[in-house]
């Protein structure tokens, strides 16, 4: 089974050899040729969590997908506390618009994460892409309305998440 290696692109003692690959696994260098996905944003969020570094190729997709929703949640709350604090109705106006993008967002990965489990990919790829483009509908209410979001970073962060999640799945067949 083919594993992800959490070594920086370059520095540093060079990473081992990858395993043979067997139907494309995913690795570092894949990863580094996608030009959709940030190698060390990627790198910087798995590294910390347990058995990422041994994982294989299924069981680190689902780890990413979980990491996703996990920001997912965050962010949502985030929203939630903002609407309870901001009185400026544009601002409002563009957070109800986002708290809705993200339950519809924490819906698709919470359909996606049990698909991905059971090897139903088509559908996993289905939600997984709707949820790449959800961070960005977020960000798009703000600039149309002409307000600065509060919610950069993490439509930043959850975009590359959402991204990473389904490349991972698209990796897997």
């Amino acid at each position: 089974e083919a594993v992800l290696h959490l070594y920086p692109p370059s520095g540093g003692s060079p990473p081992p050899p990858p395993p043979p690959s067997r139907g494309g696994g995913i690795s570092g260098e894949g990863m580094q040729s996608s030009p959709n996905i940030n190698y060390d944003f990627c790198v910087a969020e798995l590294r910390p969590y347990p058995g990422s570094g041994s994982a294989d190729q299924k069981s680190l997709t689902v780890i990413v997908a979980s990491l996703t929703k996990d920001k997912a949640t965050s962010a949502s709350a985030k929203v939630k506390n903002l609407l309870a604090s901001t009185s400026d109705p544009k601002t409002k106006q563009c957070l109800e618009s986002c708290e809705s993008v993200y339950e519809d967002l924490l819906s698709d990965l919470e359909t996606s994460i049990p698909a991905i489990k059971e090897g139903r990919l088509g559908i996993a790829k289905t939600y997984l892409s709707a949820a790449v483009d959800a961070p960005g509908t977020c960000e798009d209410g703000f600039k149309e309305l002409k307000v600065p979001s509060p919610l950069t970073k993490e439509d930043s962060d959850l975009t590359q998440m959402c991204t990473i999640s389904l490349a991972f799945t698209n990796m897997l067949g």
